[in-house]
């Protein structure tokens, strides 16, 4: 990423008060050896120790190296010197040892990489036998577990929804384990998922049986693929936990457009980050998902930026809707950077047009229609205004209409200050019983709903 903004760099922070500490961090007269060129960016920040940390970051590829013992990445010395040469304090350079050292090393990496990939892409042909044998060994496995799955969908049914639930967590744990040395992850998660549910929800009856539902259709159209049609076989296919062959999907054509990066979240799941971007095509009108992982320590790349545009080409992941996609190759930037007062959001890209709920709601039951395991789908819903509906929040439109927001929102105060009345525009996900945003459009302004707690008070009224 070449251009950077106060507000890119605020979307790198791990948390609000990593950013505060940078911000008060980002002064010049902390800092001694400011350099940067086309491509590297360093400094040295005197902290509590004896010697000052040393930070090095390459701001087009987006990676970074700070010798203080932050366990937060980036730290607030990564953050502060990027503020830095946002504002235009950090002056050109030569870079200094520390800095050429650790670019060097991470190009001798990079290096090798590519040199193990062609190597094994030259002496390691796979054998064709060798790979329908396990094919042929894991689908038999798979057949076993979705067996088990169906006697006890049936034993569950025979005792009683009441009886189950009853049961506590430990029933469906063992469940989604025996479906996992089945070779079935998806299965096993999507087991999972319904046992809390199940457990959780004041809906339990009703979310119980359709989840149980879900599963033994799921079972019948694993039993007949070849009957599907192709995108709709495919999204089985990644239902039960077969993955697709990302090195392969390169090879094939992309899609070419101009993405606005319209949202971005992340969630994690023991020591596993995933990290959500979502991009909106300008000329094809479609939306992409992009996932990114981190394990451990490990930062999460910053490929993407909210309210940044990437001409790209994209190459999507089969499935029933085509939504999940690997970026191919990207083009110089389409447009210049954003300006100093065009706005204090994250960026000067607006939303695609919004529509109304029911629109949202009938668009959905056509996919759905489609594919009767679709958790849920990305809309820009407006504009709408938030409203509470005793103690829900709820999204109305100018025909009255309106839909709740998931009850894990969590910015009900805050959203009213940001709107001050007037209607909002919102992209985010639609499971088909609530909304939930992940972007909030206010005039030319853009705002990720995970920072919306961040915001200072917008107004008080006496």
């Amino acid at each position: 990423m070449a251009n950077w903004s106060a507000q890119s760099i605020e979307q790198l922070a791990p948390d609000a008060a990593a950013l505060k500490t940078a911000q008060s961090t980002a002064k010049a007269s902390k800092w001694v050896n400011l350099g940067r060129n086309e491509r590297l960016l360093w400094g040295e920040c005197q902290g509590s120790g004896a010697n000052p940390y040393q930070v090095r970051v390459d701001h087009i590829d987006v990676a970074y190296k700070c010798s203080c013992p932050s366990r937060k990445l980036p730290c607030k010395h990564t953050l502060a010197l990027l503020l830095l040469m946002a504002d235009g304090s950090v002056p050109a350079g030569t870079p200094p040892e520390f800095v050429d050292e650790w670019a060097g090393n991470r190009a001798k990496r990079a290096e090798a990489k590519q040199q193990r990939e062609a190597q094994g892409g030259a002496s390691a042909e796979p054998d064709p036998q060798a790979k329908a044998k396990r094919i042929e060994k894991r689908e038999n496995r798979i057949g076993s577990g979705l067996e088990q799955l169906q006697t006890w969908i049936a034993d569950i049914v025979g005792q009683g929804l009441a009886a189950v639930r009853g049961q506590g967590s430990a029933v469906w744990s063992q469940m989604a384990a025996r479906l996992v040395d089945a070779q079935a992850p998806g299965l096993a998660r999507r087991v999972r998922d319904l046992g809390d549910r199940a457990i959780a929800s004041t809906d339990w009856q009703s979310e119980l049986l359709a989840g149980l539902a879900r599963l033994q259709l799921l079972i019948e159209a694993y039993g007949k693929l070849a009957e599907l049609p192709p995108d709709l076989a495919a999204e089985v296919r990644t239902r039960i936990g077969w993955t697709q062959d990302q090195d392969e999907l390169r090879q094939r054509e992309g899609v070419r457009d101009v993405w606005s990066v319209v949202a971005r979240r992340q969630t994690e799941d023991e020591n596993l980050r995933t990290q959500f971007t979502w991009l909106h095509g300008d000329a094809t009108n479609r939306f992409a998902l992009i996932l990114e992982f981190a394990v451990g320590n490990q930062p999460l790349p910053a490929t993407f930026i909210v309210g940044q545009a990437i001409d790209a080409e994209l190459v999507f992941f089969d499935g029933c809707p085509q939504l999940r996609a690997l970026e191919k190759v990207r083009m110089p930037p389409p447009y210049p950077p954003p300006q100093a007062g065009e706005g204090q959001g994250v960026g000067v890209r607006r939303l695609p047009a919004g529509c109304d709920v029911a629109t949202m709601q009938s668009r959905y039951a056509q996919l759905v229609s489609a594919n009767p395991w679709l958790d849920r789908h990305p809309f820009v819903l407006g504009p709408v205004q938030p409203r509470l509906d005793g103690e829900r929040l709820s999204l109305h439109d100018a025909s009255g209409r309106r839909v709740p927001v998931n009850r894990s929102f969590r910015h009900h105060w805050n959203l009213f200050a940001l709107a001050a009345g007037e209607p909002l525009t919102m992209f985010g996900e639609w499971d088909g019983a609530a909304f939930e945003p992940h972007t909030v459009q206010r005039s030319r302004d853009l705002f990720m709903v995970a920072r919306l707690g961040d915001l200072a008070v917008l107004s008080k009224v006496a």
